[in-house]
């Protein structure tokens, strides 16, 4: 296994399957096909591994694939690097876009389908950019949205998209193992009396987790819990005890 993989010929085989798939987001008419005819044709060691399991995964749920000519969807392709490119001319790929900022987007969105880990978080990442390719969430929703994938394990996932079909935005009182996890990557906050999940929650099931299916979002969600201020007079008071001024330090 060492040898095969510091062989050279590897080396370079895999340098440039990762450059063509980061050349499949921004939109290179040679990339798509490379790509897939690359992973076809890798030793079998390198061909199964999980990166490449998931990023072929990810490209068959995201463009229409025609295997006669080995092309993707050139409107699907386009749209996908307009997304990622941001803003300002880039008269070079005959779209709106920033190719700085399209290849580093790209390389970001390489760099997730390398985390997920199974095949079910590629299809997950498959289906937020299916809705930010469909103008149903912004660019930024899509990595915030990608990010609560990469951040939480397929159980946590699973359990996740149940419960909040359960519970919607009622309270959520019990200590659960999960609290943290969900809170780390915005899906529930603190309200009075527990927790309740939050417009981001509803969105990655949504747009990530059950995107084939009619998920409504609540017009209604909880307030987030603030913390209130202490006024001079409430401090004051604090540092008073039975009329005398508490002194703090030496005498």
């Amino acid at each position: 296994m060492n040898e095969l993989i510091s062989s050279e010929t590897i080396k370079a085989e895999t340098s440039e399957l990762v450059e063509n798939a980061i050349g499949v987001f921004m939109k290179d008419p040679l990339s798509a096909k490379n790509t897939i005819v690359q992973l076809l044709h890798l030793p079998s060691t390198i061909r199964d591994g999980i990166f490449w399991e998931n990023f072929l995964q990810y490209l068959l749920h995201v463009y229409e694939y025609d295997e006669a000519t080995g092309h993707f969807s050139e409107d699907l392709g386009r749209k996908l690097a307009e997304m990622l490119a941001e803003e300002t001319p880039n008269e070079d790929a005959n779209y709106q876009g920033d190719k700085n900022r399209l290849r580093e987007n790209a390389k970001r969105l390489v760099k997730l389908i390398d985390d997920a880990g199974t095949t079910q978080k590629a299809v997950y990442y498959a289906n937020i950019t299916r809705a930010a390719l469909n103008k149903l969430i912004s660019r930024d929703k899509f990595f915030k949205l990608c990010n609560c994938v990469r951040n939480l394990t397929e159980e946590d996932l699973l359990f996740f998209t149940s419960d909040i079909q359960k519970t919607g935005t009622d309270t959520i009182k019990d200590d659960r193992d999960n609290l943290d996890d969900f809170r780390a990557v915005g899906l529930l906050m603190e309200v009075e009396e527990g927790f309740s999940y939050t417009r981001r929650a509803f969105e990655l099931l949504k747009f990530g987790l059950k995107y084939e299916e009619s998920i409504v979002i609540p017009e209604s969600i909880q307030s987030r819990m603030t913390v209130g201020t202490i006024s001079r007079g409430e401090i004051d008071k604090m540092f008073h005890v039975e009329g005398h001024a508490l002194r703090i330090g030496k005498d």
